[in-house]
């Protein structure tokens, strides 16, 4: 099993495609950009951007050569409009098309009110996890997610996620997860799950 480790600058680009490889087949990013010739340059602008956030105000990590990537915000973080900005959310729209960027932003208002209202107190946020498509099923996902529940558990802190991939219920399940609520993304979108974890008792 390759190390986890801090995810360094020089490999965003790859983390970056790494992103959109796992994400492609994913039903919030196939509603919002269907024409899947065009998917995949969006997706790597519109991801590079929580990459850039996780680097700067969050915790990236890191395995298998950035080809497995995950980005947590730690307890009182929170996302703010001044960071998203800085890490590069405005010109996004430029890039991937204002109509896509509105679906987009629609779907994230829906979920962060259940977030906000839900999960109050400090949390762990999950933003992502993705595991290029050629390494998966080695659960190689599954300790890039272990690793950073490793640092909730042992402060006694919750975690939180949300994914519109019913499969992946199961997989956070296993993990200590549980489902707090299902919304619609949109108008005629596809539904997501969020999901809460409680810390787990850490033997000495």
């Amino acid at each position: 099993m390759s190390a986890i480790t801090p995810l360094q600058r020089n490999s965003i680009d790859r983390a970056a495609t790494t992103l959109e490889r796992g994400f492609s087949p994913d039903p919030m990013f196939t509603w919002i950009f269907p024409d899947a010739a065009t998917r995949p340059a969006a997706l790597r602008r519109l991801l590079r951007v929580p990459l850039e956030y996780g680097l700067g105000y969050g915790r990236v990590t890191a395995s298998h050569d950035a080809k497995a990537v995950s980005i947590w915000l730690p307890p009182g973080s929170g996302i703010t409009i001044p960071r998203m900005i800085r890490s590069g959310m405005l010109g996004v729209p430029f890039r991937t098309g204002f109509g896509p960027f509105r679906t987009f932003m629609t779907a994230n208002e829906i979920m962060d009110k259940i977030h906000k209202t839900r999960v109050p107190e400090p949390h762990w946020y999950l933003m992502i996890v993705a595991v290029d498509p050629e390494l998966q099923n080695q659960r190689i996902g599954s300790a890039l997610v272990r690793e950073g529940l490793a640092l909730a558990d042992r402060d006694a802190t919750p975690c939180y996620l949300e994914t519109s991939v019913r499969r992946n219920l199961a997989f956070y399940e296993r993990l200590g997860f549980a489902v707090l609520e299902e919304a619609a993304l949109g108008t005629g979108g596809p539904q997501a799950w969020a999901m809460r974890r409680e810390p787990q008792r850490t033997t000495a």
